[in-house]
């Protein structure tokens, strides 16, 4: 592999949520955004591969 591995980030909706992570560049889904998970394997939201022979 030659390339850097990126991953897809899960962001969470929840009744607390907002749009405050707008403010550091992330492009949100909705309003209600109240998690940002940058890796992960959870079972309700694993992180997928974005790039390369792996995608």
């Amino acid at each position: 592999m030659k390339e850097p591995l990126f991953l897809n980030s899960v962001l969470q909706e929840k009744i607390w949520g907002g749009d405050h992570l707008k403010e550091f560049g992330y492009d949100l889904p909705s309003d209600k955004v109240g998690e940002y998970w940058a890796i992960s394997a959870h079972p309700h939201g694993v992180s997928t591969i974005a790039n390369g022979e792996f995608k």
